[in-house]
């Protein structure tokens, strides 16, 4: 560090402290303290901007609870008929408690305005005949903690004082919903002492009018803060019923985790029990943070905060998708086990991605999880509404095929290689890579026959069905594809000996091992990989040419042309096109090649000192005999290079069917192959030989 004291963010001079300087990862840093703070720093001196006041309105009820059925029913209306169509300046709390052995729910509302000249009548209305009633109650910021419910009201305030408490909090949606209202009323039922109650704290939406990723808070697709909150008298500290209480918090957090939208973070700490929720605490950005805090703190100095866990992401992850009944599994777990065998020192598995969403919708619909899970004739009746409950499910979280995926990673610690069937998403791995960014991500698309896909079970089918017509309306390629037709496990054995192992060959650890890191180069927070450097030491370029030979997926026989780009591309294509015998085809900046020429406009690269777009050309005539062209590069990172380059190609007349790339390094961090995707390359076949995480 440069300094013991950091001063971030919009600070007035006046307020900096004398030595105090900034960051060079001051916008990482100001992201991560929005939601992580205590994970990077000790704040010693806040600056708070001031404004007027508010007024509060408030009123509460209390609803006696009949039964379960009676608790899920208001539940149902409260979230429904009251909190979802309330105005932004209005909210609604909810208390799920017991009272003398009765279950009660509570209401508390809350309306906010400028002063008290602004108050009108409530616009809050919870139905009378629901419960009693409290006077509605006008106060300032002061007065807004005595008219809370728990404190004014439930178990005679405060529990009568002298109490002790332990919190934990789930972010729900759709309370009133049947499989989570059960599941609320039955974990009140379970609790240790009277004095055990859940508040349902009141989104109301404004959460969410912020992006997933624009903070390190990334829980944000929520209604409600179930904060399930443990209490017992305090001369009971430190014994065995504060020891139960807070098991059952834990343990009622445990459960409806997998129904909920993510957890707190502020709450949690060094417990072990913590370590769960800890990694539903932060939704998408769980991974950016565990780099922040490796860069920050990697002896972690601040541990008494909510846990990072230490991932060690598998050195390769391989999507294993397909149609229905085409034998996903079956070949995931063939491979796995011709992975481990053909490699001793390396392990394998195969998981479900979609294991999650058939837990959730068994617990909605009533489905019998196991049969579910184990039962391909009871998963085939249950497709098209299990199809339709993760569809929905996206839509009102988008956010959760991302979820899911970390989810499956982060569960396979200390696995090398991860294959992942159950895979509903398209182009899986442009979506996907950023978020393991040192890993290898490929995608092995699984194809059969009508015939075969219907002697396995599968749904029935038009005859004129296309699955390559499909794939090209959508605009994206697998990495590879495995035809899965043939009976008993040869097939499939033999297609992870061609063409998976590969990604495992040790000559490509030797290959990376020759790329040196340069931090701060050529500009602040870029860590520079310096990949042409492979040239440099002795054997690497032939070592390098060999793996683009050997990589390639296509047939080199039917390639006429490898195009390449100034200055990367020429150094490995030149040995490549010598030991292929293809002839080069050459990109060079504008006014470098004899007329004539056609030329694009190339945005300026990530690294580049000069952020000004060029225009790039090549010979007008260079692709006249129509065939296969391989385009070879030494980076793709953003992508915009290899997008001018692909544009180039198309303007010379090359369709893209006709393209395959290989690139030595790839760094998804920056998400180049999604940009591909949505400039039209989807469909164009991008391999690379490396991949690393960072910039």
């Amino acid at each position: 560090m440069d300094s013991p004291v950091f001063h971030v963010g919009h600070v007035p001079n006046q307020h900096i402290p004398v030595g105090a300087v900034r960051p060079r990862n001051e916008a990482d840093l100001l992201w991560a303290i929005k939601g992580a703070g205590t994970n990077f720093g000790i704040v010693i001196n806040v600056t708070f901007r001031v404004y007027t006041a508010p007024i509060y309105l408030t009123r509460n009820w209390v609803v006696p609870l009949d039964d379960t059925a009676n608790a899920r029913s208001r539940l149902r209306e409260f979230d429904e008929s009251v909190a979802k169509k309330l105005e932004r300046n209005c909210s609604a709390d909810a208390y799920l408690y017991y009272d003398r052995d009765k279950l009660q729910l509570g209401v508390a509302t809350i309306e906010t305005f400028t002063s008290v000249d602004d108050v009108e009548a409530p616009a809050v209305i919870v139905n009378g005949a629901s419960g009693s009633e409290s006077e509605y109650k006008i106060v300032d910021g002061s007065g807004l903690f005595e008219t809370e419910m728990y404190v004014s009201q439930m178990h005679g305030g405060h529990a009568g004082g002298k109490t002790s408490a332990y919190k934990r909090c789930i972010f729900l949606k759709n309370i009133g919903k049947e499989h989570i209202a059960s599941r609320l009323v039955k974990s009140m039922d379970s609790r240790p002492t009277p004095f055990c109650y859940f508040h349902l704290l009141h989104g109301g939406g404004a959460v969410s009018d912020i992006a997933a990723d624009a903070t390190a808070f990334g829980c944000r697709d929520w209604d409600f803060a179930c904060v399930i909150t443990g209490v017992w008298p305090r001369d009971q500290d430190d014994t065995e019923l504060s020891g139960s209480v807070i098991q059952w918090v834990y343990d009622v957090a445990g459960d409806l985790l997998p129904l909920g939208c993510g957890a707190y973070g502020a709450d949690l700490g060094p417990d072990p029990r913590d370590a769960t929720l800890a990694a539903k605490a932060f939704g998408p950005n769980l991974r950016r943070l565990i780099q922040l805090k490796s860069d920050a703190d990697p002896k972690n100095v601040l541990a008494y905060t909510c846990p990072f866990p230490r991932v060690s992401v598998p050195k390769l992850i391989i999507l294993v998708t397909g149609e229905s009944c085409a034998g996903k599994d079956y070949c995931a777990n063939v491979w796995a086990s011709t992975i481990s065998k053909a490699i001793t020192h390396l392990s394998a598995r195969t998981v479900s991605i979609s294991d999650a969403t058939k837990r959730e919708y068994a617990a909605v619909h009533n489905a019998d999880i196991k049969l579910l899970l184990e039962d391909r004739d009871y998963k085939e009746l249950h497709r098209p509404r299990l199809t339709a409950f993760y569809r929905k499910q996206v839509q009102q979280r988008p956010s959760l095929p991302e979820e899911h995926f970390w989810d499956v990673v982060h569960d396979s610690v200390g696995i090398d290689v991860l294959l992942i069937t159950g895979m509903r998403d398209e182009a899986p791995v442009p979506i996907f890579s950023p978020l393991v960014a040192d890993s290898r991500l490929i995608e092995v698309r699984i194809q059969s026959t009508l015939e075969t896909q219907r002697a396995r079970g599968g749904v029935e089918k038009p005859e004129s069905y296309d699955l390559r017509a499909e794939e090209t309306v959508r605009n994206y390629r697998p990495s590879l594809t495995f035809h899965n037709d043939a009976a008993g496990s040869q097939a499939a054995d033999k297609f992870a000996k061609d063409h998976l192992l590969f990604f495992l060959h040790p000559e490509l650890e030797v290959l990376a091992s020759m790329i040196c890191s340069v931090p701060g180069f050529p500009r602040p927070k870029i860590s520079f990989r310096h990949v042409l450097g492979i040239s440099q030491h002795l054997g690497g370029l032939e070592l390098c040419t060999n793996q683009l030979q050997q990589h390639f997926s296509g047939d080199w026989e039917k390639v006429g042309a490898i195009a390449c780009c100034e200055a990367g591309g020429y150094v490995f294509a030149s040995p490549l096109a010598l030991r292929t015998k293809v002839p080069l085809r050459l990109i060079r900046k504008a006014g470098k090649l004899p007329p004539p020429c056609i030329s694009v406009t190339k945005a300026a690269s990530h690294i580049s000192k000069i952020q000004e777009e060029e225009k790039i050309e090549m010979e007008r005539d260079a692709f006249a005999d129509g065939r296969n062209v391989v385009v070879v590069d030494d980076v793709l990172a953003t992508g915009e290079t290899l997008c001018a380059v692909l544009g180039l190609l198309e303007k010379a007349g090359v369709s893209k069917k006709e393209i395959s790339v290989m690139v030595v390094a790839e760094f998804p961090f920056h998400r180049g192959r999604d940009l591909l995707r949505r400039r039209g390359f989807g469909n164009v076949c991008v391999q690379s030989l490396l991949v690393f995480g960072g910039a």
